[in-house]
C-alpha cells in the first residue's frame, strides 16, 4: 500500500497505523440506526478490516522486516529508559480527552453519558471484569475532558491522510501519555498509532472510531465499545494476534495462540493454525471477534504493554 503523504509514508518504517474496518456504514444523525452490514474481509497480513468492493486502503501492511525493524527499536528504547531508571509500572492511570466530531445537522452527536460509558466500558475490559480468568492490566483511564467539534469534513472525510491529520493537528490536546480518542463517521471500525509514531509525530497521536461502535451504537454486533479498547490495545504497543499468521513471531506474545487469519463472528473452538498449539484466542481484544465474543488480554500482552509504556510513554 502506497498514499503520497507523510503520514503513510512511514509506514515503511518502524511506525504504523492499526485499524478495523466498517462494512457498510451509512452516515446518521445522533441515535439513528444506519444501515450496517457485518461482512468483512481482510488477509493474513492485514491489520485493517475492508468491506467487499471497498475503496479504502488498507491502514498499513506489515511486513516481517518492518515488524522485525519496530521489534529492535523497542527494545533498544527500553533497554535506555530502564538505565535511566525507569520501571514497567504495576499500575498506569491514562487521562483520555474524548473529541466527538459531528456532521451536518449534529450527525454523530455523543452525549456526555455515552462518553462515559465508553470509558467505562475499556475500564472494565483493561481490569478483566469481563471474564474471572483474565488479568487485570493495571490500566485504568479517566476522562480529562471532553470536546466537541462540528465539522463536516472531519467527520466524514477522517480517512484521508490529510483530513486526519487536519484534525489531529487542530485538536489533539497532551503528551505521550495522554489517550485522544475521536469518534468519526470513518468507513473504518476504528484504527490508532503506535507509540513508536510518538517522537516523529505526536500531533498524530491517537484513537479513532466510529461513532456508532459506541456503548449502544448503531452497529449490530459492534456497539458495546469494545473497538476503543482494541484500538487502545495497538496505542499500548499491541499487535494483532493474527499478526505474522502462523509463521514467525506472531504477534510477538508467547500466550497468543498462532492464527492465521482474523475472526468474524465467535466461532468458538476455531483452529486455524492447527499444527501448532492451542485455538484461536477470539475472545482476545486484539482479534476481531464480534464485541460480545472478547473478554480477555493475556499475561503476555500485560508484559507487553508495561514494556511499550516503559519505552514510548512513560
Amino acid at each position: 500500500m502506497d498514499r503520497p503523504s507523510g503520514i503513510w509514508r512511514r509506514v515503511a518504517g518502524a511506525g504504523f497505523a492499526l485499524g478495523l474496518v466498517l462494512t457498510g456504514v451509512t452516515p446518521a444523525g445522533a441515535g439513528a440506526a444506519g444501515d450496517v452490514l457485518a461482512a468483512f474481509c481482510a488477509d493474513d497480513h492485514s491489520s485493517a478490516r475492508v468491506r467487499p468492493g471497498s475503496a479504502l486502503p488498507e491502514r498499513n501492511h506489515i511486513t516481517p522486516a518492518e515488524q522485525a525493524a519496530a521489534e529492535r527499536d523497542a527494545q533498544q528504547r527500553f533497554a535506555a529508559r530502564v538505565a535511566q531508571g525507569f520501571t514497567p509500572a504495576a499500575a498506569v492511570t491514562v487521562p483520555v480527552v474524548f473529541h466527538v466530531v459531528t456532521g451536518s445537522g449534529g450527525a454523530g452527536n455523543l452525549t456526555d453519558a455515552t462518553v462515559s460509558a465508553q470509558i467505562s466500558a475499556m475500564n472494565e475490559h483493561f481490569s478483566g471484569g469481563e471474564n474471572a480468568g483474565a488479568p487485570d492490566t493495571g490500566y485504568r483511564f479517566t476522562l480529562q475532558e471532553t470536546k466537541r467539534w462540528a465539522n463536516a469534513n472531519w467527520f466524514n472525510n477522517v480517512d484521508s491522510p490529510s483530513v486526519e491529520a487536519d484534525m489531529k493537528g487542530s485538536t489533539r490536546v497532551g503528551g505521550a501519555s495522554t489517550l485522544n480518542i475521536w469518534s468519526t463517521n470513518t468507513g473504518y471500525l476504528g484504527f490508532a498509532t503506535f507509540p513508536s509514531w510518538y517522537d516523529r509525530d505526536p500531533e498524530l497521536d491517537g484513537v479513532v472510531i466510529q461513532y456508532g461502535s459506541v456503548p449502544g451504537g448503531p452497529i449490530a454486533n459492534y456497539n458495546e465499545g469494545d473497538t476503543a479498547t482494541h484500538e487502545t490495545g495497538h496505542w499500548l504497543g499491541l499487535y494483532h494476534t493474527f499478526q505474522g499468521g502462523c509463521n514467525g513471531k506472531g504477534d510477538e506474545v508467547a500466550d497468543t495462540p498462532a492464527q492465521s487469519s482474523p475472526t468474524n463472528g465467535c466461532p468458538i473452538g476455531r483452529d486455524s493454525c492447527n499444527k501448532k498449539p492451542g485455538v484461536d484466542p477470539i475472545h482476545n481484544y486484539m482479534d476481531y471477534s464480534y464485541d460480545s465474543c472478547y473478554y480477555e488480554f493475556t499475561t503476555g500482552q500485560v508484559t507487553r504493554m508495561n514494556s511499550m509504556w516503559t519505552a514510548y510513554r512513560a
